[in-house]
C-alpha cells in the first residue's frame, strides 16, 4: 500500500524552483541541455501540469528553447522513469546530467533544483503508519514543517523560499485530496478517514499569490471547494456556486486567476445557459479589476457567444427530441412514455473509466429521489458484439431506480447527434414540459445536480441539516450560557438527526453531549450529568466525555469531582488490558488522563495516593514535560527525598518556570545538603543566569520590525482607545475570547506582568477580546473581569456584519488565539509571541524581558 501510494503521489504533486532569479514578465528563452546515458532508453522532458498529458521525449545531447515569461515547473523523466522536477527561469541556460541513473543539475539554477533532489515534497509514511490515518496526518505535517525549515535555513534566494513554501503546502494538499480518491478508483478501495482529515482543506484561504506559480494551483483549489460540498460543509448551490467558491480566497491576484480559468473550464465542458450569470459573478467579486482580467473577461464572453451559436438548438427551453433505447434483454423503451417527469440522461460507454467512476453516485441519487416525478437513464453508447457484451455485463445485476438502456447506433445515433456528444461522460436534464433545462449538466458526483433537480421539483432542501449547519448548531450550544439551555438544544438536534437520518452528524451530537454533560457538571447537577452518563455504553467515546469533564473540573478548582472522573476514565482504559499493549493513541491519552489525576489528587491535598501514579507517568515519560516533572518533584519533597528532587527544581529555575514554592523547596534542599543557608542566593543566581542568557538570545533571534496596523476600538466603559494614542510607549496587545482555556490560563501571568510595570508609564497593555460568537459579549467580559479581579483594559474586536470577520485581528494576520503583540514606542511590532507555555513564570520572565528590550 504505502509504495502505491507514494507512486500516485509522485505523479500527483511533483514540484520546484531556482537560485539566483526575478520574476520577470518578458518572454525570454530559457535553454536546457540534457547529457545522459540511457542505454537507449527514452528520456522526457515536459511541463509539470494539471493540463497537458503524455510525455514528449528528448534525446541525450539535445538542447531545447522554452518561451517563458516568468519562472515555471517542468517534469524530467530519465532512463530508470523516475520523476524530477526542474525548476526553470526566462532567459536561464541549463543543463541536466544523468548518469548511473543519478540526476545532477548545472547552470544557472543548479543549486535550486538540487535542493529540490534533496527534499522532496512527498513524505512515504513508514509501513505501521495506516495511510491517511490521524497518525498518518501527524506524520506528514512533522515532515512538512522540517522540509520548509529546511528550505528557511537554506542559502537560497528569498523568492525562491516564499514560492516553494507554497509549492510544498500545495503538494501536501494535492495528495490530500487525491489520495482516497485514487485509492477507490485503482485499488477499490474506500477510505475510512477521520474527522479531521480535511482540516487543512478548510482552514485554508489562499492568501499567497505565490500558490499561482504550483502548476496544479487550480485543481488543488477548484477540488479542495468541492470536497467541502461533497461533505455536506455548506449547502451547495447550482447557479451561485461561484461566488460562494470566490468568498473563501482572500487574496485578489489569487480570485482573479481562479475566476478566469473556471470561466475556461465551463466553457471547454460544453455550453451553459447560466455563463451568463457566472461572468456577472467574476465581475463582482474582484474589488479592483485589472485591465488584464477585464480583457479576458471580455473574451470569455466572445467565446460563448460563438458557443451558444453552434448549440443553438440544444439551449435551455428547446423541446427535447424523443428517442428510444434497449435494455439487456432487448425491450426498447421510449423517452415518450415518461412524459410529465424530469428526465435524467446519462450518456457513457463501456470503456469510459470517468463514466464509471460516476455510475455509483447515479445510482445512489435516483435511489434518493425515487418515489419523486423523476426518472433517470444510463444511456450506453456501446456499439459492437464485444463492447455490447462489455455493458451487459456492467450492468446486468443492476436493479436500481436507473434505467439501465443502451442506444442503437451509439455515438452516431440521432439522439446523440442532437446532443453534439462527442466525449462522456455527459448529463442532459429535461423538464415536465418535455423542454431541455441543460445539455451539460453537472455529473452525478457534484451534489449540485441534485440541488438543480430538487430546484426543478419545487423541492429544494432548505431545511436539510448539511455538516455546516451541524457544526454551527454544535458552536451555538457550545457557547450556551446554562446547562438547561444545552440540553434543550441537544435534545432538538438529536431529533433532527434521526428524521433526517443525517448519519454524518454524529460526531457533532456526541461534542454536543459533552458540552452538555461538562455544563451539569459545572453547575453541581451531578444527577443530570450521571444521567446522560448513564445512556452511553462503555466506549473510548464515553471514556473521553469523563476525561474532558475531569479536565475542566481540574481547571476550574473541583478538585475532588475532577480526581473521581479522571480515575473513571483510567480505569475505562486500562480495566482488563495489558497496558503495554495498547495502541500508541491510547497510551497517550491514558498518560494525559494519569497526568491530570495525579495533579488534581494533589490539589486536593490527597499526596500521598498521588505518589506510586506520579512516579510512573515520570518514568515512563521523556522528562521534559512540566506538568509530570511538577507532579513527580511535589511528591518526592512529600516524602522528603530532597536529593532526587534537587535536579528537577534546578532544571526549573533554568529554564524559568521555577515557582516561589518550587525555589522554597530547593533551597530547603540546599540547607539540608550543605547545613546552612549561606550561599544559597549565589547558587540561585548562578541557575538563573542560564534562563536569561537563553532568553536574550531568543529575543534577539524572534525581534521583527512590522508597522503595527491601527486601529479605535471600545472598552468596557465604552471608551474609545486608540493605539495611535499610544504612540510613545511600549505596548502589549493580547487578543483573546472567553471560551479560549490557553487564554485565560495566562491571565494570571499576565496580571503578574501588568503589576510588575504598574509604576512604568511608558508601558501600555491592551487586552482585545475577538472571534467571540456571542453578539454581545461585553457583560460577559466584565463580569469575568470582576469574579478574578483582573485589572485589565479590555477593548472589542467586533465582527464586520459585511465580511463575517474580525477585523482587526485580520490585520495583524494572528493565525490563532492567544496571540500577543509587543509594540515599540514608535508603532512597530517588535515581537510575537504565540500561545500559552502553561508556566506563569515563565511567560513573566520572557514579556518583561521584551518589554525592557524596548523601554
Amino acid at each position: 500500500m504505502k509504495t502505491f501510494t507514494l507512486f500516485i503521489a509522485t505523479l500527483l504533486c511533483m514540484f520546484t524552483y531556482t537560485e539566483g532569479f526575478a520574476l520577470s514578465s518578458d518572454s525570454k528563452a530559457a535553454h536546457i541541455t540534457f547529457k545522459a546515458e540511457t542505454n537507449g532508453k527514452k528520456i522526457y522532458f515536459q511541463s509539470e501540469s494539471d493540463t497537458i498529458y503524455g510525455y514528449q521525449e528528448v534525446k541525450p545531447g539535445e538542447t531545447i528553447a522554452l518561451q517563458l515569461e516568468k519562472p515555471a515547473y517542468y517534469y524530467y523523466m530519465g532512463s530508470n522513469s523516475n520523476i524530477s522536477t526542474v525548476f526553470v527561469t526566462p532567459g536561464s541556460t541549463s543543463r541536466i546530467e544523468e548518469k548511473n541513473g543519478k540526476i545532477s543539475f548545472e547552470g544557472d539554477n543548479a543549486a535550486i533544483n538540487q535542493f529540490i533532489q534533496q527534499h522532496s515534497s512527498i513524505f512515504k509514511s513508514p509501513d505501521s503508519i495506516a495511510t491517511y490515518s490521524n497518525e498518518w496526518l501527524e506524520f506528514q505535517h512533522k515532515m512538512l514543517a522540517e522540509s520548509i525549515d529546511a528550505l528557511k535555513a537554506s542559502n537560497l534566494p528569498d523568492e525562491f523560499k516564499h514560492i516553494h513554501e507554497c509549492y510544498y503546502q500545495y503538494t501536501f494538499l494535492n495528495q490530500l485530496l487525491n489520495g482516497p480518491r485514487l485509492m477507490r478508483m485503482f485499488m477499490k478501495k474506500e477510505v475510512d478517514l477521520p474527522t479531521n482529515y480535511y482540516d487543512d482543506v478548510r482552514k485554508n484561504r489562499y492568501e499567497d499569490a505565490a500558490l499561482l506559480y504550483y502548476p496544479k494551483w487550480f485543481t488543488v483549489m477548484r477540488e479542495s471547494m468541492e470536497i467541502l460540498e461533497k461533505n455536506g460543509e455548506w449547502q451547495p448551490d447550482p447557479t451561485n456556486f461561484l461566488a460562494q467558491y470566490t468568498a473563501r480566497i482572500s487574496n485578489n491576484e489569487v480570485k482573479s486567476a481562479f475566476l478566469i480559468r473556471y470561466l475556461k473550464q465551463i466553457l471547454k465542458a460544453g455550453y451553459s445557459d447560466d455563463f451568463p450569470t457566472y461572468l456577472s459573478v467574476a465581475k463582482s467579486s474582484v474589488p479592483t479589476h485589472s485591465e488584464t482580467f477585464l480583457r479576458e473577461l471580455a473574451q470569455l464572453e466572445k467565446q460563448y457567444d460563438g458557443i451558444k451559436a453552434r448549440y443553438s438548438n440544444i439551449t435551455r427551453g428547446n423541446t427535447a427530441p424523443v428517442f428510444t433505447a434497449n435494455d439487456i434483454d432487448g425491450k426498447a423503451y421510449s423517452s415518450a412514455d415518461y412524459a410529465g417527469k424530469v428526465l435524467v440522461l446519462d450518456f457513457w460507454f463501456s470503456g469510459c473509466i470517468p463514466c464509471k467512476a460516476e455510475m455509483p453516485y447515479m445510482e445512489k441519487l435516483a435511489e434518493k429521489m425515487k418515489g419523486e416525478n423523476i426518472q433517470f437513464f444510463t444511456l450506453s453508447l456501446d456499439t459492437g458484439e464485444q463492447l455490447l457484451k462489455a455493458w451487459k455485463e456492467l450492468v446486468k445485476d443492476k436493479n436500481g431506480a436507473t434505467l439501465q438502456l443502451n442506444v442503437p447506433n451509439g455515438f452516431k445515433s440521432e439522439v446523440a447527434k442532437h446532443y453534439g456528444i462527442r466525449s462522456v461522460p455527459r448529463i442532459v436534464i429535461i423538464d415536465q414540459q418535455g423542454k431541455i433545462v441543460d445539455a451539460f449538466a453537472k455529473r452525478p458526483s457534484d451534489p449540485k445536480l441534485y440541488q438543480q433537480l430538487l430546484r426543478l421539483l419545487n423541492k429544494e432542501e432548505s431545511g436539510t441539516l448539511t455538516k455546516e449547519k451541524a457544526t454551527a448548531a454544535m458552536m451555538a450550544l457550545r457557547n450556551a450560557d446554562t446547562a438547561a439551555q444545552k440540553e434543550e438544544m441537544l435534545k432538538k438536534f438529536v431529533a433532527q438527526v434521526k428524521k433526517e437520518k443525517a448519519d454524518f452528524a454524529y460526531p457533532m451530537v456526541n461534542m454536543m453531549m459533552s458540552f452538555t454533560i461538562e455544563a451539569f457538571y459545572a453547575e453541581g447537577n451531578r444527577e443530570k450529568a450521571e444521567g446522560y452518563m448513564a445512556n452511553i455504553p462503555d466506549s473510548p467515546f464515553k471514556r473521553d466525555v469523563l476525561a474532558i469533564s475531569g479536565f475542566n473540573r481540574l481547571e476550574n478548582g473541583s478538585f475532588e469531582m475532577a480526581a473521581e472522573l479522571l480515575n473513571r476514565a483510567i480505569k475505562m482504559t486500562t480495566e482488563g488490558k495489558d497496558e503495554d499493549t495498547l495502541p500508541k493513541e491510547e497510551k497517550h491519552k491514558l498518560n494525559q488522563i494519569l497526568t491530570a489525576y495525579v495533579e488534581a489528587l494533589i490539589k486536593d491535598n490527597r499526596i500521598q495516593e498521588a505518589i506510586p501514579h506520579a512516579k510512573q507517568i515520570y518514568e515512563s515519560s521523556n522528562k521534559q514535560n512540566y506538568s509530570i516533572n511538577d507532579c513527580y518533584v511535589t511528591t518526592l519533597v512529600f516524602e522528603k527525598k530532597f536529593s532526587e528532587a534537587t535536579p528537577i527544581l534546578e532544571n526549573f529555575v533554568r529554564i524559568g518556570k521555577a515557582t516561589p514554592q518550587q525555589i522554597a523547596w530547593l533551597k530547603q534542599a540546599y540547607t539540608r545538603k550543605n547545613g546552612k543557608e549561606k550561599g544559597f542566593e549565589q547558587y540561585l543566581d548562578e541557575l538563573k543566569s542560564e534562563f536569561h542568557n537563553t532568553l536574550q538570545e531568543k529575543l534577539a533571534q524572534n525581534m521583527v520590525n512590522e508597522p503595527a496596523p491601527l486601529f479605535t476600538l471600545h472598552n468596557m466603559d465604552g471608551k474609545e482607545v486608540s493605539l495611535a494614542s499610544l504612540k510613545g510607549k511600549v505596548v502589549v496587545l493580547d487578543f483573546w475570547a472567553t471560551w479560549c482555556g490557553p487564554c485565560k490560563a495566562s491571565f494570571p501571568a499576565m496580571q503578574e506582568t501588568i503589576n510588575r510595570f504598574a509604576n512604568n508609564k511608558e508601558v501600555a497593555f491592551l487586552f482585545i477580546n475577538t472571534l467571540e460568537s456571542k453578539k454581545n459579549p461585553q457583560e460577559t467580559v466584565r463580569k469575568y473581569m470582576n469574579d478574578k479581579g483582573y485589572t485589565f483594559n479590555v477593548v472589542f474586536d467586533v465582527k464586520d456584519p459585511n465580511t463575517n470577520k474580525f477585523p482587526i485581528i485580520e490585520s495583524y494576520k494572528a493565525k490563532g488565539i492567544p496571540a500577543k503583540f509587543i509594540i515599540d514606542k514608535e508603532g512597530n511590532i517588535r515581537f510575537k509571541p504565540v500561545g500559552f507555555s502553561g508556566s506563569n513564570e515563565e511567560t513573566v520572565e520572557e514579556l518583561s524581558a521584551m518589554i525592557k528590550a524596548l523601554l
